[in-house]
């Protein structure tokens, strides 16, 4: 999907996201990146993300489905929000 989204590059005005990222400390170079390299491809294409990307860290002995959930609520909060105001 990146490499398409990368080479078709099509316009995404108009579509909002929410970036829930996975990944461990423990490989610093490369922690989070699928969520970031998403996130900022959507945004160069035109896409409006909403609220802030969440970063989760497998290394922190939280297990991502614990928190995913309240994230997710948090993150359907924002979008309501969002439209509510517009």
């Amino acid at each position: 999907l990146y490499e398409a989204l990368c080479a078709g590059k099509p316009d995404l005005a108009g579509v909002r996201y929410g970036v829930f990222g996975l990944g461990d400390r423990t490989y610093a170079e490369t922690y989070n990146f699928g969520g970031k390299r998403f996130d900022d491809i959507l945004q160069a294409l035109g896409a409006e993300r909403i609220g802030e990307r969440y970063t989760h860290d497998a290394s922190s002995g939280t297990l991502p489905e614990e928190i995913a959930l309240e994230w997710a609520q948090s993150w359907v909060e924002k979008v309501r929000e969002t439209y509510s105001a517009a």
